[in-house]
């Protein structure tokens, strides 16, 4: 209060700071490494990051994040990035909805499922090509309001949505887009909602996601809706192998003996580690046999059973050094 006036002197509030995010962050939500990042902004000036005082480290904008994800998503479809990076975000935007609209009719065997999504964060985060996992983008847009104005020849198997919260009549909304973009399958991904709202969107032709969402569990949730049982394995989720399998050294009479042996003082750690070898053979044994359907599932097999063994190996080597410890030698 101004005491010779009267007047109420009212404090001005400090304008909120938009949220920051370091390179590491940025990556895992563009899909680009850190070291592409810094090259696209020292190359191309792709962005324009702000530093941290102490350290000098990259800091990212949201504007910053969606703005890479678009110039992500043109690269992958086959431009050039000293092209795209120069442009303004809103030609960005423009130029991929083109690009994707083009692209809309052609057709592409490999693929399982057709997805057209609509929603702010949806659009800024779901771009690129996602074929290899057997999906095709054929529409995106910021605003869930253009599914009425798809064109009326293009195919849509899944609508791809966002609700901030979910509430009785979500379902309703969904299943009016779903008919709206002549789709037959949709999924949601939401941030709230009760136990009984979020129930109904986990029924088929729907399913929901927890938002915040990564584009590989969006991927996930279009292609188990779309063919339960037919997702194509990710290769980058199985290793190379070298096929070194270390030779065992305990036969199964010996580990018994081990099982049963107790120390001066009462220890049973050679009981317990001569039981967690005795499992590890007997998986060995089972992924070495275990049926295989394809030959992803035989790669699979052969990456468990050679990681087994790895670990057995580093597992006799310490039971060996606690016979030897504890005087346990036959």
């Amino acid at each position: 209060m101004d005491g010779s006036s009267g007047q109420m002197i009212m404090a001005s509030r400090p304008k909120p700071q938009p949220r920051l995010y370091e390179i590491r962050a940025v990556s895992k939500m563009t899909g680009v490494q850190p070291v592409t990042l810094r090259a696209w902004e020292r190359r191309y000036g792709a962005v324009e990051t702000r530093r941290t005082s102490t350290g000098g480290r990259r800091l990212y904008t949201q504007d910053d994040v969606q703005r890479l994800s678009l110039i992500k998503s043109l690269v992958d479809l086959g431009e050039s990035v000293g092209t795209v990076a120069v442009l303004p975000t809103d030609e960005l935007a423009a130029r991929l909805e083109a690009v994707l609209g083009a692209r809309a009719g052609e057709p592409r065997p490999d693929v399982l499922v057709r997805v057209a999504v609509f929603g702010p964060r949806l659009a800024s985060m779901l771009h690129g090509d996602f074929s290899h996992r057997g999906i095709e983008l054929v529409a995106v847009h910021s605003d869930q309001a253009a599914c009425e104005t798809l064109p009326p020849d293009l195919a849509v198997d899944t609508v791809v949505l966002e609700f901030t919260g979910v509430h009785e009549d979500t379902r309703e909304q969904v299943l009016g887009c779903m008919q709206r973009a002549r789709a037959s399958r949709a999924v949601v991904m939401y941030d709230f909602g009760n136990l009984a709202s979020v129930a109904s969107l986990k029924a088929p032709p729907i399913a929901a996601v927890r938002g915040p969402a990564e584009p590989e569990d969006i991927a996930r949730a279009c292609l188990v809706l779309a063919a339960p049982g037919r997702t194509r394995p990710d290769p980058d989720l199985v290793p190379e192998t070298t096929g070194e399998i270390p030779r065992r050294r305990y036969s199964r009479a010996r580990l018994n003996r081990l099982r049963e042996s107790t120390t001066q003082i009462g220890c049973e750690c050679p009981h317990h580690l001569a039981t967690l070898v005795g499992q590890l053979y007997a998986f060995e044994d089972y992924s070495a046999e275990c049926e295989n359907r394809n030959a992803e599932d035989a790669r699979m097999h052969a990456y468990l059973h050679e990681v087994t063994a790895r670990c057995r190996g580093e597992l006799e080597e310490a039971l060996s050094r606690l016979i030897h410890f504890e005087g346990l030698e036959d």
